[in-house]
């Protein structure tokens, strides 16, 4: 009988056999290894000396013990994983889901002198699907319910534990072909075989057996233990995925041809025209391939105006320079180190502006990034070289997960009565965007003009633009 190992991957009635994902354990012993990069089964902290968990740009920081286990660990299992399947094994990978988070690389920088010396110790972003030896493959987050089957090795396993199944990644690569789970509309890869050298990696969708009903817990040993239908399950599993590993590598049983076979003596005249044909493909495809990677940045950078519409941070502040340039204006972000400005803007009229954006989930656009603005004027009128105070435009876009149509919020009372005293023009950035399409899409030079003009007219207030 064949020895299936589980790391990451607790299996009713496999006990013996489960591996943590924090360890580094040997595959050698193993005939069929099952792997889920589930930090759950894992017992690395966010805490380390202090009783106070650290994040790093809103995701989770990793302490600095724990750092280094999880680089030494995901170094490991790369290894394992690759060196068990290219040696004919057979690599089940469950694909939970994805989680993003920061650790320690171990690497400091020094800054100051003396008492003023400061030391900056750096992280880096990393993910449970670091653990992983397939860099050419983005694991990319989506989570659902309905998963399709669509290779008929995998009909028993769909039967017999599609209640169990959902998708958590879907798996995205160059050269993806014949899919054994799809979502739906058949749009995503959720699952997939590969063959590396002499094995197979086999990815499935995320397999849930963390139930209430397949543990019991005793009070007076205080120990939980599987009950007898979980361990039913866990035997079906391990039979599935053993006969998966025999199937599959039944369907490739032959001999490798030696390499005294591509002597030329041996040349087939058919067989090498269908080689030069397959050859001219191939640098079709990679001629296509190439050509869709620049199709791809250039169609990253025409949907970059749709940022407009539901964007904040620097993305929004990007998507109103692109905004403002669609318009005839001259627009860039400001940083000498001292002053930081979102937008200095040039219009072909002469007039000069400061922009500020602001992005809310589910709020108003507020008076605190007002301020800002006023602040950033002040700051640019007080320089030597600015002879005339610049205008001020507040780019808004309140709540910007909702489409436009069912938007109710815009600027506060405050940040309008704000505007008003201080001559500040207020936008909206799905009115910028909705302007900007008819622009573009008309090349209408005229009304570009007069988009401009109302900005100039109706500064104290919430612009709004000319119908076209």
């Amino acid at each position: 009988m064949k020895k299936i190992t589980s790391i990451g991957f607790d299996i009713p009635s496999n006990g013996e056999n489960f591996i943590k994902l924090d360890s580094k354990r040997s595959l050698s012993e193993s005939d069929i290894v099952i792997f889920n990069p589930d930090f759950d089964q894992s017992n690395y902290s966010m805490y380390d000396y202090s009783s106070e968990s650290k994040t790093y740009e809103g995701k989770k920081l990793y302490s600095k013990s724990s750092s280094n286990k999880i680089i030494e660990h995901s170094k490991h299992w790369k290894n394992e994983i690759l060196h068990f399947v290219e040696n004919g094994g057979t690599a089940f990978i469950i694909l939970s889901k994805r989680d993003d988070f920061y650790v320690y690389t171990g690497t400091k920088s020094f800054s100051g002198t003396g008492r003023n010396q400061k030391t900056t110790e750096h992280v880096s972003p990393f993910s449970n699907y670091n653990f992983l030896p397939f860099s050419k493959i983005e694991f990319n987050s989506a989570s659902g319910q309905i998963v399709i089957p669509n290779n008929s090795m995998f009909a028993d396993f769909f039967k017999t534990f599609q209640n169990y199944i959902s998708y958590e990644i879907y798996l995205k690569a160059e050269s993806l072909n014949n899919p054994t789970f799809t979502t739906k509309n058949k749009d995503r890869i959720l699952g997939i075989n590969l063959k590396v050298k002499n094995g197979y990696v086999i990815f499935l969708p995320d397999i849930n057996l963390d139930r209430p009903e397949f543990t019991k817990y005793n009070s007076k040993t205080d120990k939980t233990t599987w009950t007898p239908e979980a361990i039913k399950v866990g035997k079906a599993l391990l039979s599935n995925i053993a006969e998966i590993d025999k199937t599959i590598k039944k369907a490739t049983e032959k001999t490798p041809k030696p390499n005294w076979i591509q002597s030329e003596d041996f040349n087939l005249k058919e067989s090498l025209n269908t080689e030069n044909l397959i050859k001219k493909n191939e640098e079709i495809i990679m001629k296509k391939s190439k050509e869709n990677e620049n199709l791809k940045v250039l169609f990253e950078e025409q949907e970059s105006l749709k940022d407009l519409l539901f964007e904040s941070g620097k993305p929004l502040e990007n998507a109103v320079i692109k905004a403002l340039k669609i318009m005839g204006y001259s627009a860039e972000n400001y940083d000498d180190g001292e002053l930081e400005l979102d937008q200095i803007i040039l219009s072909p009229e002469g007039e000069r502006f400061i922009g500020e954006c602001e992005g809310k989930d589910s709020k108003d656009i507020d008076v605190t990034k007002f301020r800002q603005l006023l602040d950033g004027l002040n700051a640019d009128f007080e320089k030597e070289i600015i002879t005339e105070k610049a205008f001020g435009l507040l780019f808004g876009n309140p709540q910007r997960m909702l489409p436009p149509s069912e938007r109710t919020l815009s600027f506060t009372a405050k940040c309008l009565s704000g505007a008003k005293r201080e001559k500040i023009g207020l936008i909206k950035t799905e009115d910028l965007f909705r302007i900007c399409k008819i622009i573009q899409e008309n090349n209408d030079i005229e009304y570009a003009a007069k988009c401009r003009k109302a900005i100039v007219e109706q500064m104290g207030e919430i612009v709004n633009f000319p119908e076209k």
